[in-house]
């Protein structure tokens, strides 16, 4: 499993499709190896995360991100995962 948080949804597709298909352009170490590795992006995985551990380490990242942007990063995830 991955965890990012980086918040370019471009960015993420990228290194979540090449975590799990390979790296797509053949360029890198993982070019045309599948290693079928799911990705999450931290704010995904808020709910799984204990809350004062949350609000302290990233609570104000949160705040600081659209909830557009946020939806769009989550969204591109699941699509990728295939959920």
């Amino acid at each position: 499993m991955i965890v990012f948080g980086l918040n370019e949804p471009f960015n993420l597709r990228i290194m979540a499709t090449t975590f799990k298909d390979g790296d797509p352009s053949f360029a890198g170490a993982l070019g045309g190896i599948a290693l079928g590795l799911k990705s999450y992006h931290i704010f995904e995985l808020k709910d799984e995360i204990p809350a004062d551990v949350w609000e302290s380490e990233m609570a104000f990242k949160e705040l600081q991100t659209e909830d557009e942007l946020i939806e769009k990063i989550c969204a591109t995830m699941r699509e990728i995962r295939g959920d």
